[in-house]
């Protein structure tokens, strides 16, 4: 069994050093005596630097976090959005059409995020957004466009659409349409005045049958052949009608009258607002069991249309390209005038 150490072995060490110091010149001695009485004061010390440090580290990892201040703003921003949406929402028609007219018109609309123009555009009601298109229509009382118009006639979807120029006057209402090569009907050719016939047009076909012009009507079977529209369909201010006539049928049924959904697209570079609606019934009591309205973030104005039936078979889709507003004389909408074909 081992012996437990006596306490003068204990002692020994400290006698050997005090015997050492005894034998070293008196100089040497008081430093090494020194150094040992601040052996224990400089690991103290040295503790007590490498705690601090460790906190200050710590300290400094801490405020260099970048998710909590990120996430207080992410929160603060959406909080602040969630204001403006309801702020927007409590307005008056009236006052939501002025807000719309003057966020698209600023540009604003255009700059926000996909999630902020929807949300707005589901806190405004139904009316302002028809005040608002049949504004923009009346701002723009004579104008051009390019039309692309695919449709299912007679239960059957064209292989080919047709390719259109429009030229519109609003009040009184007078269209100049001509097929254009790159669609169906080329160079085909027709005129509506409504001053001087509002039940007929005026045109001819395209190709070899062209070399006669003829009066027929807007609703006749000669132009139900080609299209479920009549030619006075093809002015802006029928879009804007349309919503309203759809309105007013979902309110008499009890009926939410805001879109089913709202959503951004994007086409050609176009970024565009995507109306839709689901209707109990299609023509004549609405414009399509689902409907779907474009409309430009930046102009306000509208860039298509696509419509479907019960069944879910696609019935239309329209497309309006290279709007211009101008101004004509009376030659536009005159048979006579010799740029045309009549």
């Amino acid at each position: 069994m081992s012996q437990p150490p006596s306490p003068h072995a204990a002692r020994r060490p400290c006698h050997r050093s005090r015997r050492l110091l005894r034998t070293l010149p008196v100089f040497t001695a008081s430093r090494i005596a020194l150094a040992l009485a601040l052996l224990p004061a400089a690991l103290v010390a040295g503790a007590l630097s490498a705690s601090d440090a460790m906190a200050q580290t710590q300290a400094v990892v801490g405020a260099s976090s970048p998710t909590a201040p990120d996430a207080n703003a992410a929160g603060n921003a959406s909080a602040a959005d969630n204001g403006d949406v309801a702020k927007l929402a409590a307005l008056p028609v009236a006052a939501q059409t002025q807000w719309l007219s003057r966020a698209i018109k600023s540009g604003e609309l255009a700059k926000m995020s996909d999630d902020q123009i929807v949300a707005r555009m589901q806190a405004i009601q139904p009316e302002a957004l028809v005040r608002f298109l049949k504004a923009e229509s009346a701002a723009l009382p004579e104008y051009e466009y390019e039309l692309t118009r695919h449709e299912r006639i007679n239960n059957q979807w064209q292989t080919t659409p047709d390719r259109m120029l429009v030229k519109v006057r609003e009040k009184p209402l007078q269209i100049y349409a001509k097929w254009l090569p790159d669609g169906a009907h080329t160079g085909q050719e027709i005129i509506y005045d409504e001053t001087k016939n509002p039940k007929e047009m005026y045109g001819h076909l395209g190709g070899i049958l062209g070399f006669t012009s003829i009066w027929s009507s807007i609703d006749g079977t000669l132009a139900r052949s080609q299209s479920n529209h009549t030619v006075r369909d093809l002015g802006f201010a029928f879009i804007a009608e349309q919503i309203a006539h759809d309105g007013r049928g979902f309110r008499a049924a009890g009926l939410p009258e805001k879109p089913a959904r709202i959503s951004i697209s994007e086409s050609n570079g176009t970024r565009m607002l995507a109306l839709e609606w689901d209707a109990p019934s299609g023509p004549p009591q609405h414009y399509a069991n689902k409907s779907r309205v474009l409309i430009d973030l930046k102009t306000g104005r509208p860039r298509g249309i696509e419509a479907w039936d019960a069944s879910g078979q696609k019935v239309e889709e329209m497309r309006f390209e290279k709007v211009r507003k101008t101004q004509w004389t009376d030659a536009t909408f005159d048979p006579k005038n010799p740029d045309y074909k009549f």
